[in-house]
């Protein structure tokens, strides 16, 4: 019966698819074959050689440890996203690449992809792939998707990963366990039947509030210690070339950021997310429903009353016309990502002509001042790998998640700058490696301490992964030269004030908050729709003036009624 419901369930989401154990690593590096240049290779999975009585898909005893190949070629069939832009060397594809060479020769695993599907239409090949009963050995599923996980599990169709993630994968991706504990939202009855993607760690998570450069120098550089420091900054920036001071977008995300200014953590109301905390009862609730969102509410119709938010936001898309105000030279802050100078830095300098209408990253202010407002943390995970039941060798899937870790993060890798190139150039260690791909939770913090290092002293010799060296050398093209293309790095880590030094300060102090939300999208969210969009509407009225703030308690209410309830049920059901 479980098997029919789900089914049927699957084939609904298709219709809507298509209508909208080591103790550590062994340090030696890896030999890289033919990196000179790649032997041009057919457009065809490059399947196992085919020797007598050897089925490559029957079980086949693995070696301990995960860098020992099998003795006999093993095969693991696999499904992945493709996007337009990846970059392969003449001849190569995704089935014939540096990575699945690698996992032939040093593992004598051979990865065929069984279908390939572009990034905006994976989901829906997946969804149609397990109505159809037809599932890849490994595949990955998206956080967006992560009911489908639930529903994979539930109806048996997932293989059971415990043993062979305790025995076989490497001890650098178990220990990733302890930096963030996201297995346990793929663990049922005490049985792993996923690995986590994870995400870069929890210093990319808080925003910092982005000062425009050359108007904060005009302006004396003042201190923005206080919410009316940055009031008055907004005004002094109003009076001289600026429109107005702060960028806001028609889906207030941008503005619900400048939520830690007033200690209400808001989330992404626009996307139906929201930042959970326990009240004075020790109960759940979303920090919509705090009062200290009421708080942000009174600063942010004074904001719009006194020209600081532009007047016409609600016509402002973010992704769109929102962001042509920000390079266009009309604003002077925004609360952003902390890759602001990926998304804008290019463009500002070239448009405003001038090296200077960057935008540097400061902390948020607080009403008292007393310190920095605390950085938000959310639980952010890439979405989580799966076998179905029909592999007979787990073992292999781990031992090429853990070869593609070890490449990519490891510094026992050792890899010299050609084999960088080779396995890394134009973003091949993701691309290429499709549905084996997990990030190590700590990247971005080590990688940044060793940029800095770099940078500070000169010293390069611990830039030992393509993501150091990357932002190390494209920080110096900006430092050096003031080549735009590297101001992503720079303004992330490269200047001695880059976002990420403002993230490790707060996350070094514990000047930040965890959502108490702290697992995968629940059932309850895909079920209501998108409750969100009462908030977002309301909350423009209310900035704008045409409703009272008081206002808002029913608005509340019609929120729990239409679904927040529920929300809140399940969430103090499951993380309460």
């Amino acid at each position: 019966m479980k098997k029919r419901l789900l089914a049927l369930v699957l084939a609904c989401m298709m219709l809507v698819g298509m209508l909208a154990a080591c103790n550590s690593d062994p340090p030696a590096p890896v030999t890289t074959p033919g990196a000179e240049t790649p032997a041009e290779q057919p457009a065809t999975p490059m399947e196992p050689p085919v020797i007598e009585g050897h089925d490559p898909r029957a079980y086949q005893a693995p070696p301990a440890d995960w860098r020992t190949p099998y003795d006999l070629p093993v095969q693991l069939n696999a499904a992945a996203d493709q996007a337009t832009n990846w970059f392969f060397e003449d001849g190569d594809d995704v089935h014939n690449s540096p990575w699945t060479r690698l996992f032939r020769d040093e593992l004598n695993v051979h990865v065929v992809f069984d279908w390939l599907a572009a990034s905006d239409m994976y989901d829906t090949q997946l969804n149609m792939a397990v109505a159809a009963g037809n599932l890849p050995d490994t595949f990955y599923i998206d956080i967006g998707n992560n009911l489908l996980f639930s529903q994979l599990v539930e109806g048996d169709m997932l293989l059971d990963l415990t043993d062979a993630y305790n025995n076989y994968a490497s001890q650098r991706i178990r220990d990733y366990e302890k930096a963030s504990p996201m297995i346990d939202g793929y663990t049922v009855d005490g049985r792993i039947y996923g690995i986590p993607r994870y995400n870069y760690g929890e210093i990319s998570n808080p925003w910092p509030l982005w000062v425009r450069k050359d108007w904060y120098e005009a302006a004396g550089e003042p201190e923005i210690r206080t919410v009316e420091d940055f009031e008055n900054l907004a005004k002094t920036f109003m009076a001289g070339d600026a429109t107005y001071g702060l960028a806001v977008d028609s889906e207030l995300q941008w503005l619900f950021r400048t939520g830690p200014m007033f200690e209400a953590y808001i989330g992404n109301v626009h996307e139906n997310q929201y930042f959970w905390q326990p009240d004075a009862s020790g109960t759940l609730v979303p920090c919509i429903a705090m009062p200290e969102f009421l708080t942000a509410l009174e600063y942010w119709v004074k904001w719009y009353k006194d020209g600081i938010i532009s007047p016409d936001f609600v016509t402002l898309n973010q992704w769109g016309n929102a962001d042509d105000e920000i390079v266009n030279g009309r604003v002077g802050m925004q609360a952003w990502f902390q890759w602001w100078g990926w998304m804008y830095g290019p463009n500002a300098v070239a448009l405003q002509g001038s090296d200077d209408a960057i935008f540097i990253p400061h902390f948020m202010p607080t009403v008292d001042g007393n310190g920095p407002a605390k950085g938000t943390i959310f639980y952010s995970n890439y979405g989580v790998i799966v076998a179905s039941k029909n592999l007979e060798n787990p073992a292999a899937l781990m031992k090429v998640l853990s070869m593609v870790d070890h490449m990519v993060y490891s510094p026992d890798a050792d890899l010299s700058d050609e084999e960088i190139t080779y396995y890394m150039e134009a973003g091949r260690e993701h691309s290429m490696t499709g549905t084996f791909d997990i990030t190590d939770p700590s990247t971005d913090m080590i990688q940044y301490q060793h940029v800095r290092h770099a940078l500070d002293t000169g010293d390069t010799s611990q830039l030992f992964t393509t993501g150091m060296r990357s932002k190390f050398n494209d920080s110096l093209q900006w430092i050096n030269d003031r080549n735009p293309d590297g101001l992503g790095a720079y303004l992330q880590q490269g200047h001695i004030n880059s976002s990420y030094s403002r993230n490790l300060y707060l996350l070094e102090n514990n000047l930040f908050v965890r959502n108490a939300m702290w697992g995968p999208t629940l059932q309850t969210y895909n079920d209501i729709g998108s409750i969100g969009d009462i908030i977002i509407e309301e909350v423009t009225l209310i900035i704008m003036g045409v409703n009272p703030i008081s206002h808002f308690e029913s608005v509340l209410e019609q929120w729990y009624a239409q679904g927040g309830q529920l929300l809140q049920d399940e969430v103090n059901a499951t993380f309460g």
